[in-house]
């Protein structure tokens, strides 16, 4: 009895909550298996910049950004981070998944980490974007696709709301830059699927480096809890509240 009455404790404490700060220190603290789904976009660990716009591209009216830090580097993007997967294995719970967006020139050290710790990799997701990025002009083909790491801790089934989805998702990037809250922010429908097709309603969907806080409004969407962690929560709390 005592035990199931800490395991509510900590539930209605993680309930929709922003927590700032580094996400190795703060997920030790959380008791094993209260979290039924991670999903997550790690630092690159490829040094990212973006661009500065001041033109939307779509209507051609110029936009001034408010936000400096937009056109500065990732925080701690020089390298991949892989230590948070000892207390994300720990901390989900049994028969539940994970989801990693991951760049393709990182993606062997990722998956070695991952499995190392335990889940297992059942999918590498293809996310075919709409448009393509820049990159190397003349010395490297347009990208246009970004990769998700799908694993599981257990064995975990996928509730799919029509047909069984493939591993290449046909995703739009239905705003330019120039709108994003954050320089890498993901659209909400590239999150979606992942939330709905491996959770249930009021369950809490973790992500340990939220950033703008994109995994929590797709989490709101479906009427699941929330718990998002980043190192600068101030553009996270502004969108979320």
């Amino acid at each position: 009895m005592r035990l199931v009455r800490v395991v509510v404790v900590v539930l209605l404490v993680l309930k929709d909550r922003i927590i700032e700060g580094d996400c190795n220190l703060i997920l030790s603290t959380f008791e094993s298996e209260c979290i039924d789904l991670i999903v997550t976009d790690i630092p690159y660990g490829i040094n990212y910049k973006s661009n500065s716009q001041n033109l939307d591209r779509r209507t051609g009216i110029s936009i001034v950004k408010n936000r400096p830090e937009y056109f500065k580097h990732i925080h701690n993007d020089d390298e991949i981070p892989i230590e948070w997967l000892v207390d994300a294995y720990r901390i989900l719970k049994s028969n539940s998944a994970i989801y990693i967006f991951c760049h393709w020139s990182k993606w062997h050290i990722l998956y070695l980490a991952v499995e190392e710790v335990g889940f297992k990799i059942k999918n590498m997701i293809v996310i075919n974007k709409s448009n393509h990025g820049m990159g190397d002009l003349s010395g490297q083909y347009a990208p246009k696709h970004e990769l998700l790491l799908f694993a599981t801790k257990g064995k975990h089934l996928l509730d799919f709301e029509n047909k069984r989805m493939r591993d290449i998702w046909e995703m739009p990037v239905k705003y330019s830059g120039s709108k994003r809250w954050h320089s890498c922010e993901k659209p909400i429908s590239w999150i979606t699927p992942c939330i709905s097709n491996s959770s249930k309603e009021k369950d809490i969907v973790l992500d340990p480096f939220a950033g703008s806080g994109t995994t929590g409004c797709a989490a709101k969407l479906l009427n699941r809890n929330y718990v998002m962690i980043d190192i600068d929560a101030k553009i996270m709390k502004e969108r979320l509240n």
